[in-house]
């Protein structure tokens, strides 16, 4: 019994140190899973422009991301893409709750998949304030930073 308490209390204090690097990874990682969705949405709509071969701009909405087919390289004009990815309005809600901003202007995508209008989205977690940077080059590559 007593070898059992004494294994029972060393797990719990490396469990009590252990914790805060634990909860750092956490945060951590759903940051990164943040901004690895965003990655995969724009390039959702970069693979769109190729496929119909038209220009795609991507809007950002609080968290939802629709995309316009058939718009203007400003981003003006043409329809909501709605498809297997979206919802019924056309737009691409994202699953977590981190806060998504844009400082530049809506990216296009050309039907090469090159950003006529490139971009740098920022990804923060409300609770740490920590950020991600999803970047979309000119070429149409978008990267995280």
């Amino acid at each position: 019994m007593t070898d059992l308490l004494v294994a029972l209390a060393i797990t719990s204090i490396v469990a009590t140190m252990a914790w805060p690097y634990v909860q750092t990874f956490l945060q951590t990682s759903r940051l990164k899973a943040a901004a690895q969705e965003l990655v995969a949405v724009v390039n959702g709509a970069r693979q769109l422009a190729i496929a119909r071969n038209t220009l795609v701009c991507m809007t950002l909405t609080a968290n939802k991301a629709p995309y316009l087919i058939g718009t203007s390289a400003a981003c003006a004009g043409g329809a909501v893409f709605v498809g297997a990815i979206t919802k019924s309005d056309g737009s691409i809600a994202l699953a977590n709750r981190m806060q998504i901003s844009a400082s530049t202007a809506n990216v296009v995508f050309t039907n090469l998949g090159a950003a006529s209008t490139a971009g740098t989205y920022t990804v923060r977690d409300p609770d740490t304030n920590n950020t991600l940077s999803v970047v979309v080059a000119a070429s149409g590559r978008v990267t995280i930073q």
